[in-house]
């Protein structure tokens, strides 16, 4: 009787016992879990504080840590946030492509991508990126139309700012760009279809037309007068819409005439056209930074003031 009972109290014991080792897992299991949010949750910010003060190498570091723990979409983009910064943009898109490839209807993400594949000079690649972004949010379709006119398709451009006028209005940047769009396309349907296509495969007439109009806006800004470099930029523009110089020295014979507000628009738009040209970058922001002074605006100014060191 006595062994009877030990069996039934082992039986008993027996079935207690991975009861209490199962509690134990599951309370093991929380902690952990809770650890590793907790310290997710520590990179996390320590990279977001590390990034406001542009310290873009830390952020970095601690986003890898953050994607030791959970490989997910927000740290790729944030890991392509950063590596774009830094102008690795072959990281930045990889990085970008990855998020996008976790969360593919996320417009952020997308145009990350999208920006990225433009400093990588992957025009086609970004125009198909660019087009994903339009069904998500159609103004989108300014930026698409930019992509064409550095590429020198001004009738597709003129296509895309046409659309978007129809959807509600076209941006100050926007309506600027289809009135020049609009004057070359005229120009170009005006000239004889094979005299065209001469020019379109012989691109050093059309690179010393650019020289020339360059050197005049230049002489004209040297010599103070800013009215004829204003306006001889305009001209420069209708023929040459993709020359971000252009957009250039007409933003400095703007602020030369205190058009602020204008200049800045010019500059905005330029500033697209720049591919790895990283000392005309720095014009561009110095040029920015003369434009937010005379306007007062502090914040402004010292953010370009930084992309200048």
């Amino acid at each position: 009787m006595k062994k009877y009972m030990y069996i039934l109290l082992l039986s008993g014991m027996s079935i207690l016992i991975p009861e209490y080792v199962h509690a134990q897992e599951e309370e093991s299991a929380e902690i952990s879990l809770e650890e590793n949010i907790d310290e997710f949750q520590e990179h996390f910010f320590e990279a977001l504080k590390q990034r406001g003060i542009e310290n873009y190498d830390r952020a970095i570091d601690e986003l890898l840590k953050c994607k030791a723990i959970d490989d997910n979409a927000t740290i790729a983009f944030e890991l392509g946030k950063n590596y774009y910064s830094q102008k690795e943009y072959d990281k930045a898109k990889e990085s970008f492509q990855k998020a996008v490839n976790k969360k593919p209807q996320n417009q952020w993400y997308l145009t990350g991508l999208f920006n990225s594949q433009l400093k990588t000079n992957e025009r086609q690649e970004a125009l198909r990126t660019g087009k994903k972004i339009i069904y998500l949010n159609p103004t989108f379709r300014e930026d698409v139309a930019k992509v064409y006119v550095g590429m020198g398709e001004y009738k597709k451009a003129l296509k895309q700012l046409e659309k978007l006028e129809k959807k509600g209005g076209l941006s100050f940047t926007a309506a600027n760009m289809k009135t020049m769009l609009e004057k070359q396309v005229s120009k170009n349907n005006k000239s004889d279809g094979k005299v065209a296509e001469v020019i379109k495969q012989t691109p050093k007439p059309r690179v010393r037309g650019d020289k020339r109009i360059l050197d005049q806006v230049e002489d004209a800004l040297q010599t103070k007068s800013f009215e004829a470099a204003n306006r001889l930029a305009k001209m420069g523009l209708n023929d040459f819409p993709s020359q971000p110089k252009l957009y250039l020295y007409n933003a400095k014979a703007l602020n030369a005439l205190k058009e602020y507000k204008k200049a800045i628009e010019m500059l905005e738009i330029g500033l697209d056209y720049i591919i790895d040209d990283a000392s005309l970058e720095k014009e561009f922001y110095q040029t920015f930074v003369v434009a937010y002074k005379q306007m007062g605006n502090s914040k402004k100014e010292n953010f370009y003031r930084k992309k200048i060191q």
